[in-house]
């Protein structure tokens, strides 16, 4: 789209018109943009979580050991 065309654009349909129609489409952009950010940080964090888990059974795993050492004593 060149400037004649927006012009022309703007002169058939009106201004305002036109500025609410691309204001629409910047919060379509916008919201769409924000919704991939959010699933990636999403991801992200399930795999924390995950990485989380891991960490918090194995130390539960050597706690029992532990527990289990002092116990045989």
């Amino acid at each position: 789209m060149n400037m004649n065309d927006l012009v022309t654009i703007i002169q058939c349909i009106g201004f305002p018109i036109v500025m609410c129609g691309a204001m629409g489409w910047y919060v379509k952009y916008i919201t769409d943009r924000n919704h991939d950010d959010m699933e990636k940080e999403r991801n992200q964090h399930d795999e924390e979580m995950k990485e989380i888990t891991q960490a918090i059974n194995n130390n539960t795993i050597a706690l029992q050991k532990l527990a289990d050492l002092i116990g045989d004593k």
